[in-house]
């Protein structure tokens, strides 16, 4: 097995669901958009229309933070802060993304 085969994921944490949507990319240089849009589609022809919906909603209306940081849809997936993995003798890349409807700062 070569360790040179990346693997990236990105974990999309959601303030509805205890549960978090994996995606698996295969190019680093996608967007948030593109990732989020992917996430969308796959739900929606794997047979759940209402979580492909309830993510739709929530990417459009939420802020999305990477580390505790906000992102901006057009990032890149390489420029985000990221987790190494090994799992099964093959090394991930993950971004965690969270969508929050509103942040709070404090000290």
């Amino acid at each position: 097995m070569s360790s040179e085969n990346a693997n990236y994921v990105v974990k999309i944490n959601t303030a509805l669901s205890n549960k978090p949507f994996f995606v698996k990319i295969t190019d680093p240089n996608m967007t948030v958009s593109r990732i989020f849009s992917e996430a969308i589609s796959t739900l929606r022809n794997t047979g759940r229309p209402l979580e492909s919906d309830q993510l739709n909603q929530l990417f459009e209306h939420h802020q999305i933070f990477n580390s505790g940081k906000t992102v901006e849809k057009g990032e890149l997936f390489k420029d985000l802060s990221t987790t190494k993995q090994s799992i099964n003798e093959q090394n991930i890349t993950m971004v965690e993304l969270d969508l929050v409807s509103s942040h709070s700062g404090g000290n």
